[in-house]
């Protein structure tokens, strides 16, 4: 299962990078620090949509080729399921794509970059056609599902590109001035949306019984990587801006793209969570499935479909908590102290995991 966990996590990463690199074609010289994006780059992030978006039929045609043999398998995946139905258009467009980013000039001219968001935008709709979400419901689930993959690329995508292909700091203040709002904007549309899918899952008062499963482990793990993504969005939106007007000497790019690090761990987990088997009702997948590995590990008690968790206060609990809590202060210290944008970084990665051991302590 590793390997489709990375698929689903590289796709994201090419849309993010499409995503951004078209969107900051229309935007002034003059409100954004001087950025060098590589044609090859943009090349690569179009195939690799083909490349990895092929992992969920791949997943099917493993399952189900035995019966019917693999030939005639492909055949009906790919005419009869809607995500190989998706993956057909998906390629086709994808290879239009290629050739239109091949051919002409597509980060110099703004109508070209236009037209290639609207390339990328299209094959986002693809991507969420497929979702599961949206065979769930005939159509709020594919729009709710297209509209949170579409604020995530774009946050992601425009940090991306601007931590890691920037030439210098230049015009840093109207950079933060107009991307700022733009992410707050995204963060709450994708916390609105991410509620809305969620709970065509699972029922919200059953959210501690789903971390039995796997599903709810990557859904807990992912809520819990979300945390330090906030403290270095506050540094990177509000105190370094308050620095800069104040024309302090500091360098803004690591911050950046140590944040866009821990949103790709998003992308990681988010992996995880769309290929685990999701509990529409808990109690039969746990008959089903069998609880989550991780959760039999930690909970020491019997594990039966009916039970349901609760949490308590413990010692253990306690201290991994306060561990958590001064792993948070770490990361504001850390910038205050002009230490490398590293220190911060792997104390955002120890108050995830505290958090997270400390939650899975409160398991009675």
């Amino acid at each position: 299962m590793g390997w489709i966990y990375i698929s689903e996590s590289l796709l994201y990463l090419c849309f993010s990078l499409l995503m951004g690199s078209f969107i900051l074609q229309f935007i002034p010289e003059r409100m954004k620090p001087a950025i060098s994006i590589p044609k090859r780059l943009i090349q690569l992030s179009v195939l690799g949509i083909i490349l990895f978006s092929v992992a969920p039929v791949i997943r099917i045609i493993l399952f189900l080729y035995e019966d019917i043999g693999l030939v005639l398998t492909m055949q009906n995946v790919l005419s009869g399921f809607e995500v190989g139905k998706a993956w057909n258009v998906t390629v086709i467009l994808a290879l239009f794509f290629y050739l239109f980013v091949s051919l002409f000039p597509v980060l110099k001219s703004k109508v070209l970059a236009g037209i290639s968001l609207a390339f990328t935008l299209i094959l986002l709709l693809a991507l969420g056609w497929a979702s599961h979400a949206a065979s769930l419901t005939e159509w709020s689930g594919f729009v709710v599902h297209s509209l949170h993959f579409l604020a995530v690329t774009i946050w992601v995508g425009i940090l991306l590109i601007v931590g890691w292909y920037s030439k210098n700091q230049e015009n840093w203040l109207s950079y933060l001035k107009w991307f700022t709002p733009l992410a707050i904007g995204c963060f709450l549309t994708i916390m609105g949306t991410g509620l809305f899918l969620m709970t065509l899952v699972i029922d919200v008062n059953e959210y501690g019984d789903a971390w039995m499963l796997s599903y709810g482990q990557a859904l807990l793990v992912k809520h819990l990587t979300i945390i330090p993504i906030l403290f270095f969005a506050f540094i990177n939106g509000f105190w370094i801006r308050r620095k800069l007007k104040r024309q302090e000497q500091i360098n803004p790019i690591p911050w950046l793209k140590f944040e866009s690090i821990l949103l790709f761990f998003t992308f990681v987990s988010t992996a995880v969570l769309g290929q685990q088997e999701p509990p529409h009702s808990i109690e039969t997948t746990l008959s089903g499935s069998g609880p989550s590995a991780v959760f039999d590990y930690f909970y020491s008690g019997n594990i039966i479909p009916s039970m349901h968790v609760q949490f308590e206060l413990n010692t253990i609990n306690i201290l991994y908590f306060i561990v958590a809590i001064i792993f948070m202060w770490l990361i504001f210290y850390s910038f205050k102290k002009k230490a490398p944008a590293v220190v911060s970084f792997f104390s955002g990665m120890c108050c995830t995991l505290a958090l997270y051991l400390g939650f899975i302590a409160s398991i009675q």
